[in-house]
């Protein structure tokens, strides 16, 4: 502990507040960022050289000590007790993606944000359905991302039979969001040669957890493409991250188990992986096809998805995606979610509860929460 209070003393000295040290100064108001529309960026609060610590700021692999001097966390030195994050939420009324999903707030390390998409596809929700069964998993909101409009997911399924209806969460955002063959870089649909996990030399060259290729070769092309990216420098008492989110599709029950359902990626370019960090336990990625899918509405008397376009379509419960990385680096997530093969009925990704932990002893994993 005494070694986590010299770095985080030193810290705050360069006006850095990571995860696990605190800031008296720090405002007890929360400050809200507004969002727009198109392309959001906020910058980091601190940048610095990468492997060089000789100046005033934070090496890459380094934890500043008391005395000014640094000491290379990598060749096995104390890099302080590893200390889960922890901070207030500070979404309550907030129109902004970025706050909804517990990031920025007073007090925690400031992140870089952007998007990608169709204004219409992105949004703040406080909640979804009549049950509760997806309440805000941290503060009081939580950010949308769709290959439709959001505003569909509050219109009810007409009744009838299970003909594709036209005007609910069945939306084409435009040719401009259409990526083809390929995704928005560092994201790479190639499997990798082997486990990146004992050979670090396949960092880089693809996806490490092999789970992207196969569903999206067979669709063939990505369209309607939305997305939001953080950049981050890791606190150096934290070895992990974590997020919550859900999946829903009204492309079931029609593409079940086909190639031409839709996906939802979490792309983590670290030192520690280079790959998606969301999929399932049988290496599906999140689309129809995984072993997540809970609640299908077949007859369409599904609680849950009542009073919403979701009815007698498909979807995911909360989960939680555990991933490592490296303290002290800057790292990239994006989290995207597209339609494959077609432009024609949309899919959610439902995004909440970001942190940083300290499970990096493992690979990326995906389970239930509850």
């Amino acid at each position: 502990m005494r070694e986590l209070a010299l770095a985080c003393s030193s810290l705050l000295t360069l006006g850095v507040l990571a995860s696990g040290c605190t800031d008296d100064s720090s405002s007890d108001e929360a400050t809200t960022v507004p969002f727009t529309t198109g392309i959001t960026t906020l910058p980091l609060t601190s940048t610095g050289s990468e492997d060089d610590p000789g100046d005033d700021t934070l090496g890459k692999l380094d934890v500043v000590m008391g005395t000014g001097d640094t000491m290379p966390c990598a060749e096995g030195g104390d890099c302080g007790e590893c200390v889960p994050s922890t901070h207030t939420p500070c979404d309550q009324g907030a129109n902004s993606m970025i706050s909804a999903l517990g990031l920025n707030c007073p007090g925690d390390a400031q992140v870089e944000v952007t998007t990608f998409g169709s204004p219409a596809a992105m949004a703040v929700r406080t909640g979804f359905g009549a049950t509760g069964e997806w309440d805000p998993r941290e503060g009081s909101a939580f950010a949308v991302l769709g290959s439709g409009f959001v505003t569909d997911l509050d219109l009810p399924t007409p009744p009838g039979d299970l003909d594709i209806d036209p005007t609910h969460c069945n939306d084409d955002l435009g040719l401009e969001y259409d990526m083809g063959t390929t995704l928005p870089a560092p994201i790479q649909v190639y499997d990798v040669s082997g486990d990146c996990a004992t050979n670090p030399a396949l960092l880089g060259t693809g996806d490490c957890s092999n789970t992207i290729e196969g569903q999206f070769n067979q669709g063939g092309s990505a369209n309607d493409y939305t997305e939001i990216r953080i950049v981050a420098d890791v606190p150096v008492t934290n070895n992990s991250i974590n997020y919550d989110f859900a999946f829903f599709s009204t492309e079931y029950p029609w593409y079940y188990n086909s190639a031409f359902n839709d996906m939802y990626i979490g792309w983590l370019e670290s030192e520690s992986w280079t790959g998606n960090i969301s999929f399932d336990n049988m290496g599906n990625p999140i689309s129809l096809n995984a072993g997540f899918l809970d609640f299908r509405d077949d007859g369409g008397g599904l609680a849950e998805f009542q009073g919403t376009c979701m009815a007698r379509h498909a979807g995911t419960k909360w989960l939680q995606s555990v991933a490592p990385v490296t303290p002290g680096e800057t790292i990239t997530l994006v989290l995207a979610v597209f339609d494959l093969s077609d432009s024609i009925l949309d899919s959610y990704v439902f995004l909440d509860n970001f942190g940083w932990g300290c499970e990096g002893d493992s690979t990326p994993m995906t389970n239930p929460i509850g």
